[in-house]
């Protein structure tokens, strides 16, 4: 049997490389196969057991990035996206720009590689108070771990969705890939929820779509947000026309 002395130091080797280490994949394998678990875990502030949630959905918001680097970043995922749809698309972003569209879509992919992990981060926290209103005695901690758990596996569906932002009409895609991290999110807190967040059947259910819906709306809203924030920092860095 290995030493529990130096699997533990090798954990935290790979943990300083890889910002991961083992109890990281064994509770995002556990968020996937049995979130009850993980949840209950994180209800009683067990720190032991289980990574907080919060690190990994940072975690993986970086490989996002990393990915999404190798294909050009946002601005090169962008430039595909315009490429490939209608062109009065790709007019209007000319128009926005000033007819300088490639530094535009710079400045944007710079904005959005910051500003995009920050605010889904942000706006996604404030599940907490509905996840207060389903179980008030838990404290704020738990609420955050549990809600971040939810998201977190929604962000392993996005991160394999990745290639759906570049293939050809990908706004139509991209709407799906939506709907199905919805149903991940939803599934996700159904089979989390019970003796945790419910205590019948039907209290899991109904608080799964209740907390879906608003976790969605919290997701959609931050990347209206970012796309403002995106759009006025690159105008501000072009400058004047």
């Amino acid at each position: 049997m290995a030493d529990p002395k130096k699997r533990e130091e090798l954990s935290g080797v790979v943990e300083d490389a890889l910002g991961f280490n083992f109890r990281s994949l064994k509770t995002l394998r556990d968020l996937i196969l049995r979130p009850r678990t993980v949840f209950q875990a994180y209800a009683e502030r067990d720190r032991v057991r289980y990574t907080p949630a919060i690190r990994l959905f940072l975690g993986l918001v970086g490989l996002q990035v990393l990915i999404s680097t190798l294909w050009g970043g946002w601005a090169g995922l962008m430039r595909r996206q315009i490429e490939t749809s209608d062109p009065a698309v790709r007019d209007m972003y000319v128009q926005i720009s000033g007819d300088r569209l490639e530094p535009y879509l710079q400045h944007y992919g710079d904005a959005m590689g910051v500003g995009q992990p920050l605010l889904v981060a942000g706006f996604s926290s404030l599940s907490v108070f509905v996840l207060g209103w389903f179980r008030p005695a838990l404290s704020w901690p738990s609420r955050l771990n549990i809600g971040m758990g939810v998201l977190t596996v929604g962000s392993v569906v996005g991160l394999l969705l990745m290639p759906v932002l570049i293939m050809p009409d990908s706004a139509r895609w991209s709407g799906l890939s939506m709907l199905a991290i919805g149903v991940v999110y939803f599934i996700t807190l159904l089979r989390g929820a019970p003796g945790v967040l419910a205590d019948t059947t039907a209290g899991a259910w109904g608080k799964a779509f209740v907390f879906t819906l608003v976790l969605m709306l919290l997701v959609v809203l931050a990347g209206i947000v970012m796309a403002l924030v995106g759009m006025g920092y690159a105008l501000f860095r072009l400058g004047p026309a």
